[in-house]
């Protein structure tokens, strides 16, 4: 059976199917032209698969079943621990947040510096789980946003380093004999010129960075998107310096937002001043469908987890593969090094 005759019997991608050949829990027969070929036994095996993944047992449990090494009773007693435990924990954070709001307390400050509700001292710890439960819901970017304060120290370092430059100039031109008089006015003059030009090519990078700016803002309350394509260079950067971005932001409620899509993009770019070297990045692709049919695309650069974690918490629906869930529900490596340990782009390139 070709692949596509199995994405349509069974409703299942050809992106989740490679993903599982990758990791050795298929192996489909490959004929002349290269194309696979998947047999009644693999067929069988993909929908225990997908059964196993439905609720939620990791990859490594899956391809222990499989391969013989444990049964399928010990992965759900082991999995019926975790999830018990994490029921456990949710139940234990319903009973503190409602003991709170029946003893009524107004200040939060209250609760952290007595240790206290009401006559009941709690522990630290005990608090802290409740204190992190609601932190999840945090302000999270996706995409492209310009560091004003980044702008700002390098404005400062080119101001510092004019007068430098300046008079390394002068000195130059003292030496080929364009400026015969030393004057202060000369190392004035000159000091004025560089000025300008480190002034202007501060605006113009600015302008260039607020024109890439292209992210997404998701908070407990709202979404807020910034397209600067839509805005004009001047008002953008001008909006940018005054620090306030949120009249030519796009809002949405999140009962606007239909589902999510997930998608994994791999770049790549030079690394080191002068080297030919290539680094390869795995970066995760949020593509945000709304109900008016609208779509906003961002690409995630600096952390995938939270934006993962604020819309589980939102109980969006995610779209993606099954090897992005997995990245993104273990804990003990980043995306870069569990991406790098499946495709191995950059081991090919050191």
């Amino acid at each position: 059976m070709q692949i596509k005759e199995v994405q349509e019997k069974l409703k299942i991608s050809s992106y989740t199917l490679r993903y599982y050949e990758k990791m050795g829990l298929i192996q489909p027969y490959r004929d002349e032209n290269g194309y696979r070929n998947y047999s009644e036994e693999d067929i069988h095996k993909i929908e225990r698969i997908m059964f196993l993944r439905d609720i939620n047992v990791p990859i490594e449990d899956i391809k222990d079943i499989l391969n013989n090494k444990v049964t399928f009773q010990d992965v759900l007693e082991n999995h019926i621990e975790k999830v018990n435990t994490e029921i456990e924990s949710l139940q234990y954070i319903k009973n503190m947040c409602e003991d709170l709001k029946e003893k009524n307390i107004p200040l939060l400050d209250q609760v952290i510096e007595d240790n206290q509700i009401g006559d009941k001292k709690v522990k630290k710890r005990d608090l802290k789980k409740v204190f992190d439960y609601f932190k999840k819901d945090q302000t999270v970017i996706i995409g492209t946003k310009f560091d004003l304060n980044m702008y700002f120290r390098t404005f400062i370092c080119a101001l510092i380093t004019a007068p430098v430059l300046a008079f390394a100039v002068t000195k130059y031109l003292q030496m080929v004999h364009i400026l015969e008089m030393e004057t202060v006015m000369n190392h004035i003059f000159i000091y004025l010129i560089l000025m300008i030009l480190v002034i202007l090519l501060s605006m113009v990078s600015i302008s260039y960075m607020c024109s890439r700016q292209n992210y997404i803002e998701l908070t407990d309350n709202k979404i807020s998107i910034l397209d600067a394509k839509k805005v004009s260079h001047l008002k953008l950067s001008y909006l940018v310096l005054k620090r306030d971005l949120t009249t030519i932001m796009e809002n949405y409620n999140w009962e606007d937002l239909e589902y999510v899509e997930i998608k994994l993009v791999i770049q790549y770019g030079g690394i080191g001043m002068g080297t030919s070297k290539t680094m390869y990045y795995y970066l995760p692709n949020y593509i945000f469908h709304f109900k008016n049919s609208s779509s906003k695309s961002f690409l995630e650069w600096n952390n995938p987890k939270a934006a993962y974690q604020i819309l589980r918490n939102k109980n969006i629906e995610i779209v993606t593969s099954d090897e992005i869930l997995d990245c993104f529900e273990q804990k003990e490596l980043s995306v870069y090094d569990f991406f790098e340990n499946i495709y191995h782009k950059n081991g090919k390139n050191r």
